[in-house]
């Protein structure tokens, strides 16, 4: 262990905090962890030190300086100029710093022949990349498990994994466009808004509260990590500098990823990842995940003395840095914006505003004649859905048999948010997921879906949608869940079989007949109907612009963009469409599962209300109705409805939980 020599750091002035950090090298001394930098020597510091019970750890400044300035130091060792970005697990952003000679723009690529449409090709700011580096390390992680960019591109391209042909499309295929600036959940910070025009109606909150958007969504470029303190789970960190905002092709190989080397170098000396919660302990589809393809062996030693960092380095980024090193929040505290709390006598979180309020509590949905959810309703399908999630045997946590953590929301049919709930544990990137999952199942349920699509100019996707499935299709006769939209939108239909047509909703694949002449094909940065609703208000920001809303095309069921991963249903009342619930943080079948059971009348018995609901389906869709019947112009084939695991509630051997609800 390297001893700094020198009595911990309090908060001070930056320049007072780099230059104490420059003068006295390299970290690893012990000390309290609310002050300077701390963290102990070896790979697995805190490996065993926190179950995720670990009170008021957060990154100080100092500790954000000294990841910093080992980031730099590697940076340097390697010969490269780097833009780093360091944040909490909320999103705010602590630090940014580019050194000199760093490029200042990366160019979005899919990296294959006969890319064309959506954000391909685009330039954008090196700092924004490297912040939605370092968030997607933050919000793909937690307590149970360790995600970073390596493992978003395994989980988004055609095949899962990347490279293996003819395999169904990653399981968060469409996961990239969350988290954006014109979602309506995550907060912007007005310190740091000046010269940016924000839409009316945007949500805005100083200080520490979150959840904050990344500027370009969730990113698979790697180069992001989250970072450990003392076993918590405390933020991330993002370094860009190749020039290509990217993704892994081929997994079956192993890449020297510059970028990747210098974040790893930057979580050494305490803030590394606990190796029992990293993604390569967690198999999906019986294929381990990856957070890295190098490992800490592979990374050599420091120098005794790290580089010294330049204030002039550190750089402001309108709408998301002020350009001073900070200290982030304390995850679950109310200055957090998700606050701590109980449901059901279940541990939970909320989200809260600055005055430490919860923003959304349960109310009545939008009238529809007396049909409309009620209060008590959305409230016993909270309860119903966190019972269920704490029953359910998580499939991406370690250790085994953890309980499945997860983002709550249900909807009304306008779209408004009437309640919203999370286990304590449940990943940040969900919460606005859910709440697109939510969102989705409802318009797509509606009976003015294809005429919202139509009006909005995208026509062309409802007729292919009409000539697979019937001419009645997006008119309301069927329900919708996230898992049949998602069947739609993969480039291959059905999924994972190459040499298919695309998916209605979606794009043809490059290369393939039915790119020929194509004015727009597909890859991660160009999905189709997803992108082709939100890609004006994704591009504003690049030019100052931070609007309200996604999607308008679709009303208040667009104000965050659509998801075509699984896990929502639509809710009904007989065969009144009223609404929808959204579930997002774990793997797509439990999503699945918590939000179907959930709506069930088995699920909400369990939770304590047997009165609330229909007496056969509790809020489910009419059977008879559900997309699972349809029968499209495709011979054998059927579109799902959801999909839960076979033997899913921890502590009981019960199968098949979910046949007949």
């Amino acid at each position: 262990m390297r001893d700094r020599g020198r009595e911990l750091l309090t908060r001070v002035a930056v320049a007072a905090v780099l230059f104490s950090l420059s003068a006295c090298g390299g970290g690893g001394g012990g000390g309290d962890s609310s002050d300077g930098p701390v963290g102990r020597s070896g790979l697995d510091a805190a490996n065993f030190d926190c179950d995720g019970s670990c009170p008021n750890e957060r990154l100080s400044d100092s500790d954000v300086a000294f990841i910093l300035q080992q980031a730099v130091t590697g940076a340097q060792q390697l010969g490269v100029a780097a833009t780093i970005a360091v944040v909490d697990r909320v999103g705010n952003v602590l630090g940014v710093y580019q050194m000199d000679g760093a490029p200042t723009t990366t160019t979005i690529t899919g990296q294959r022949a006969g890319l064309i449409g959506g954000l391909e090709g685009i330039d954008v700011p090196a700092v924004l990349a490297a912040i939605s580096k370092a968030g997607t390390g933050a919000f793909l992680s937690s307590q149970g498990n360790a995600f970073g960019t390596r493992t978003a591109s395994q989980i988004v391209q055609e095949n899962f994994g990347p490279g293996e042909g003819f395999q169904a499309g990653g399981p968060l295929f469409g996961v990239q466009f969350s988290q954006l600036p014109c979602s309506d959940v995550p907060n912007l910070a007005p310190e740091f808004a000046a010269g940016l025009t924000v839409g009316a109606g945007q949500t805005v909150e100083a200080g520490l509260v979150g959840p904050r958007p990344l500027p370009l969504g969730l990113s698979a470029d790697s180069g992001g990590i989250p970072l450990y303190k003392n076993g918590d789970m405390v933020g991330g960190i993002g370094v860009e500098f190749d020039g290509l905002y990217t993704l892994d092709l081929n997994v079956r190989d192993t890449d020297n990823s510059l970028e990747e080397r210098v974040a790893m170098i930057g979580t050494l000396n305490g803030f590394e990842t606990p190796s029992d919660r990293a993604a390569d302990k967690i198999f999906v589809l019986g294929k381990s995940l990856r957070l890295t393809d190098i490992s800490y062996s592979d990374l050599g030693p420091l120098p005794e003395i790290l580089a010294e960092l330049n204030p002039a380095n550190i750089v402001s980024v309108p709408g998301f840095f002020g350009g001073v090193l900070r200290t982030g929040a304390v995850f679950g505290d109310p200055s957090s914006g998700i606050a701590r709390t109980e449901r059901a006598g279940i541990p939970a979180a909320v989200l809260v505003n600055g005055a430490g309020a919860p923003r959304f509590p349960s109310r009545d949905g939008t009238s529809l004649g007396g049909l409309e959810l009620k209060a008590n309703e959305v409230e016993a399908l909270l309860d119903s859905a966190i019972t269920t999630a704490f029953r359910a045997r998580a499939a991406i946590r370690t250790p085994r048999d953890s309980q499945v953590h997860v983002s709550i929301w249900v909807v009304d049919t306008q779209g408004n948010q009437l309640g919203f709930v999370r286990t304590s544990d449940g990943p940040v990137f969900g919460i606005d997921v859910a709440l697109q999952k939510a969102r989705t199942a409802t318009f797509f349920s509606s009976a003015g879906a294809g005429d919202a699509l139509i009006s909005g100019g995208q026509g062309g996707y409802v007729l292919r949608a009409r000539e697979l499935l019937g001419p009645d299709a997006l008119t309301g006769t069927h329900a919708f869940a996230d898992r049949s939209g998602g069947n739609l939108s993969r480039p291959f239909f059905p999924d994972g079989v190459q040499g298919n047509p695309p998916g209605p909703f979606s794009l043809p694949f490059p290369g393939s007949e039915f790119a020929v002449g194509a004015t727009s094909t597909w890859s991660p940065f160009n999905t189709g109907l997803q992108l082709d609703l939100i890609l004006p208000q994704v591009a504003a920001p690049l030019s100052g612009t931070i609007p309200f809303g996604c999607a308008p095309a679709l009303g208040g069921l667009g104000r965050n963009g659509i998801q075509i991963f699984p896990g929502s249903v639509p809710l009904f009342r007989g065969t009144t469409l009223i609404g929808g619930l959204g579930i997002s943080g774990d793997g797509i079948d439990q999503d699945d599962l918590v939000a179907f059971y959930g709506a069930s009348r088995l699920g909400l018995d369990a939770a304590g209300h047997p009165d609330v609901g229909d007496p056969d389906l509790g809020f489910n869709a009419p059977r008879e109705i559900r997309a699972d019947t349809i029968i499209p112009n495709v011979p054998h084939t059927r579109l799902r409805y959801v999909n839960c695991p076979e033997a899913p509630f921890r502590g009981s051997n019960e199968q098949n939980v979910c046949d007949g609800l």
